[in-house]
């Protein structure tokens, strides 16, 4: 009996390999494809680049009254003619560090020379981190996970991954929002989001003839959930740039982390220096904490930009015009030499 055993455990699982087999050989390639389009965009920028530059919209967006409409990676290569070396870019919108490092970890040898990977602060915190684009995103790197492609296409079948609805998600983010309390060593107007984000819609601005100016409350409103939170140890974005950061250092691969522009201008014009404080004290944690990693890079651009430099004039959002695109890569060139 207990041969006969073996004998079909060993059959099983010869049949499993060989249907892996075929089914890589076979449907794998329309599959990913399908469902991971990026993966096969970054295969192909290496074949022809020497650096690749992962970025959420930042990368791309461009305002319609740009003479010049180059992307920031575009521009950065543009001012390194003397490194004889090409700049390859991968972009989605709403991406972040727990896409970007299966896309990385995914890549083919021989590796890029260097890899820069936008390192956008709003991505910390829990808009972003709950958003109902979420699992639109997990569903896009199922198939790249490091287990035979079979399995990977079964747990997409089956929806086995970080699937929440987006009523799940806006829970979540809700809860934290009223829950998680400010830890800061300086002084804050409220304990949590909820409270700061409630003052503020509360008539913060008002028109002449005393009624509220809504437009200006519902910006105002969005920078406290946009910025006021604080990266703690247990954060996973910090856990996903790690991950990219061990993979870069064990293949000898540059690291640049670009950690975009953010528009303190207004977050201060809108809402008070300390919300500028809190945006400030989460930078100066991630340039620490990454700026001593070895073969790692960080360019900080927070504070790089003036208000008019952003395209979204009544949003949050890492957009720039020509000029805010060119001194974001100006300040890239010059750390790739």
């Amino acid at each position: 009996m207990g041969k006969q055993l073996l004998i079909r455990i060993f059959i099983l699982a010869l049949g499993l390999v060989l249907m892996n087999w075929v089914y890589k050989l076979v449907f794998y390639p329309k599959d990913l494809k399908q469902h991971s389009p990026e993966m096969l965009e970054v295969w192909k920028q290496q074949r022809k680049s020497d650096v690749l530059y992962f970025a959420e919209s930042s990368n791309m967006n461009v305002r319609d009254t740009d003479i010049v409409k180059k992307s920031i990676s575009e521009l950065t290569d543009d001012l390194l003619p003397q490194l004889h070396f090409k700049i390859g870019a991968v972009n989605k919108p709403a991406t972040h560090a727990g896409i970007y490092k299966e896309w990385i970890k995914n890549m083919r040898a021989p590796f890029p020379k260097a890899v820069i990977v936008t390192m956008n602060l709003r991505s910390f915190g829990a808009d972003w981190r709950h958003s109902e684009l979420e699992s639109v995103l997990q569903a896009g790197v199922v198939m790249l996970k490091p287990y035979p492609v079979l399995a990977n296409r079964f747990l997409l079948a089956l929806n086995a991954f970080d699937n929440k609805t987006p009523a799940q998600r806006e829970q979540e983010m809700l809860r934290e929002w009223e829950e998680v309390k400010f830890d800061f060593p300086f002084k804050v107007p409220h304990s949590t989001v909820r409270l700061w984000d409630n003052a503020m819609a509360n008539g913060s601005f008002l028109l002449p003839d005393g009624s509220w100016d809504m437009e200006k409350i519902t910006l105002a409103c969005h920078y406290v959930k946009s910025y006021a939170f604080q990266i703690k140890p247990d954060n996973p974005r910090l856990k996903d740039f790690d991950e990219i950061v061990a993979f870069c250092q064990q293949h000898k691969i540059k690291l640049i982390f670009n950690l975009l522009a953010e528009n303190t201008e207004y977050a201060q014009q809108y809402v008070g220096k300390e919300l500028v404080q809190i945006m400030r004290y989460n930078r100066n944690l991630l340039v620490r904490r990454y700026s001593k990693k070895r073969g790692v890079t960080v360019v900080d651009n927070l504070e790089l930009l003036e208000g008019l430099d952003f395209s979204d004039q009544n949003w949050t959002t890492e957009h720039y015009g020509y000029n805010g695109r060119l001194q974001i890569a100006e300040k890239l060139a010059k750390a790739l030499h």
